[in-house]
């Protein structure tokens, strides 16, 4: 991915709790029908050694599982939905008028090899994990238990875990940095203008990860 050295995120934990809170990737595989990309949330396993693991499941409908290259990286894409940020709200366009807009984003790019699991044991271990996950933020939390357990157990035959073992991770956060403080401001406002939740987000995310001010 490229990343000018002013979006570069590098910071382990902000790229983990990244990935928590937008839990649904783009992933994509190499197979023998070419470059096939399917959209699936996944849950990273962290490690004591390296990056750890990403963990999900296709249906087995899904013939994407059957198709992938053997030794071929697996590329997940997580983002957010971004924000338009119009020119209009730059304090540099009524002075010289070279500004043009553009759109802000964050993304994280985690490259590893695939690897399927196949036994009825790792598919409830899985969906138990997302599940976890995704209901943290219920008053009343679903569980597997809930549901009759060969019920549970046709589900997990019905599908195909895997696991993805990181081997590198890329972290993009384009959030007005390359600007100055006065056109980060005028960003800032603009957003704020807007009045939605959206905007509201990202004028956060662009006062949290501004540059340090530059000492007089």
């Amino acid at each position: 991915m490229f990343t000018p050295p002013k979006f570069q995120q590098t910071d382990p934990a902000e790229l983990h709790s990244f990935v928590q809170h937008h839990p649904l990737a783009t992933l994509v595989v190499q197979t023998n029908q070419g470059l096939e990309a399917t959209h699936i949330p996944l849950y990273w396993q962290c490690q004591p050694n390296g990056h750890g693991c990403l963990l999900g499941h296709f249906a087995k409908a899904n013939p994407i599982w059957q198709n992938a290259l053997p030794e071929q990286a697996w590329l997940a894409i997580f983002q957010d939905s971004g924000h338009y940020i119009s020119a209009n709200w730059y304090p540099a366009k009524q002075q010289h008028h070279k500004v043009v807009p553009t759109w802000n984003y964050q993304a994280v790019h985690i490259y590893g090899q695939g690897r399927l699991l196949e036994s009825e044991a790792d598919a409830h271990r899985i969906l138990t994990l997302l599940t976890e996950q995704h209901e943290q933020s219920q008053a009343r939390r679903w569980r597997l238990a809930d549901a009759p357990a060969d019920y549970i157990q046709a589900m997990c035959r019905a599908i195909m875990c895997f696991e993805i073992t990181i081997e590198r991770i890329e972290g993009k956060y384009k959030l007005s940095q390359n600007q100055t403080e006065a056109n980060r401001q005028g960003v800032v406002n603009g957003l704020l203008a807007e009045n939605t939740a959206a905007a509201r987000q990202m004028a956060a995310r662009i006062e949290q990860f501004s540059p340090p001010q530059s000492q007089p």
